[in-house]
């Protein structure tokens, strides 16, 4: 039987990272849009764990991770056109 997360948890708090326990790590992105600097660790539930540059931590839902992934993706696709240009 898989476990049921409880994803709404406190911030910076120990149950931010135990929820987590018993998923299966699906990737990692990097966010660094609106002067910020993000590490999300996304798991197979579609949820991630939030790293921020600062220390804090929290779990961000699935459509947030999706949204998160298509901004990124975005803009790894004008970089890559930039550089074609080069």
């Amino acid at each position: 039987m898989k476990k049921e997360h409880n994803h709404t948890t406190t911030s910076n708090t120990d149950e931010v990272f135990s929820t987590f326990i018993g998923e299966s790590l699906k990737g990692i992105l990097h966010d660094r849009s609106s002067g910020h600097d993000y590490t999300i660790l996304v798991f197979e539930c579609g949820w991630g764990l939030v790293l921020s540059f600062n220390g804090s931590y929290w779990t961000e839902n699935s459509d947030y991770v999706e949204k998160t992934k298509r901004r990124v993706k975005e803009k790894l696709e004008v970089t890559q056109k930039e550089l074609e240009g080069i």
